[in-house]
């Protein structure tokens, strides 16, 4: 979809169609920095710079100021709890790039938008080369957005009641599968499931064909919410 910024410009306005422009930024972390050195992991990614977005006019892009709902620690530790119970048990499961999962046109708030990026120099094509300014169409959700957080949790919310899970009533991020026996809680891209343990596999089963899952791990002695869970004996 690559092609001059100003050409965008003038179908956008020609069409009545409202335009957002935005950059990426290249990034390296640590993630779990805060435990200790055999708990680091090295992240790089690029991201978009949400602090930067802009609309036709060269204006700084508005964005609805609703945020994203809290995965409680509280809950995290009930499902420990009640994967240790008899006849039970809990896996944790991490979907992958989960932001990337949501098609942008598929949400409320893009249906008449487009967003267009610039990509850093390094990473430009050679026949970007023959462009002025070039840009291209961003069709997938991306960290960094200021609303990717929210698409990514409504894609997710969709997906699991869709299987049959519904909210648990004042915990945010946390379902429950009353046939099933089953509880799923999610902290963006770490899904926490626990319960009857026979029902554990073919739920991760369905809910890997709504979402792009990474193996499911056992519960006890991983990382979740920034703590590490041990096995009781």
């Amino acid at each position: 979809t690559v092609t001059n910024r100003n050409k965008v410009i003038e179908r956008c306005q020609r069409m009545g169609k409202q335009v957002h422009f935005a950059t990426l930024m290249e990034l390296c972390h640590i993630k779990h920095s805060e435990l200790d050195k055999k708990y680091w992991t090295y992240k790089g990614r690029l991201v978009l710079r949400g602090d930067t977005v802009t609309d036709d006019t060269g204006f700084y892009a508005v964005f609805s100021e609703q945020g994203t709902s809290a995965s409680h620690l509280a809950a995290a530790k009930f499902l420990d709890a009640v994967a240790r119970m008899p006849g039970n048990d809990g896996q944790d499961c991490d979907a992958i790039g989960a932001y990337h999962q949501v098609i942008l046109a598929d949400m409320e708030e893009c249906r008449n938008l487009e967003t267009w990026i610039s990509l850093p120099r390094t990473f430009r094509p050679k026949e970007w080369d023959k462009y002025d300014d070039p840009v291209c169409l961003l069709t997938r959700n991306l960290y960094g957005h200021p609303l990717a957080g929210l698409f990514w949790e409504r894609h997710a919310r969709k997906g699991i009641m869709a299987e049959g899970f519904e909210p648990c009533k004042g915990w945010e991020c946390l379902y429950v599968h009353k046939e099933k026996q089953l509880f799923l809680s999610v902290y963006v891209d770490d899904f926490k499931m626990a319960g009857n343990a026979k029902h554990l596999l073919p739920m991760w089963e369905r809910l890997g064909k709504r979402f792009d899952l990474d193996p499911q791990t056992p519960l006890h002695n991983t990382v979740y919410l920034g703590n590490q869970q041990v096995t009781i004996n």
